[in-house]
């Protein structure tokens, strides 16, 4: 047993070549396969509608942060202009 793992530490490299060689082989095949190709269209279509998602929310809570600052300045203005008009009268 110990003979045998020794030979095999011997050809460490090259097992490690040749396993890379048949990842690669394999993930080619797997890649190149119909089925993955639908897995990966319908995954970043999904991925693409949830970034959509995401800008479309965003720019409601920006557009619902505008209205909130103009009617802040629009009710400190018109504070600023009663302030000034009971000041006038007096």
């Amino acid at each position: 047993m110990k003979e045998n793992l020794n030979k095999v530490i011997k050809h460490k490299k090259l097992l490690l070549f040749a396993g890379g060689a048949i990842t690669a082989i394999a993930a080619k095949k797997i890649l190149e396969s119909d089925e993955t190709k639908k897995f990966c269209v319908k995954t970043l279509a999904k991925v693409m509608e949830l970034q959509d998602q995401a800008e479309e929310a965003f720019q409601d809570v920006k557009d619902n942060a505008e209205d909130v600052r103009y009617e802040a300045k629009l009710k400190t203005k018109n504070e600023v202009f009663n302030v000034e008009a009971e000041e006038n009268k007096k």
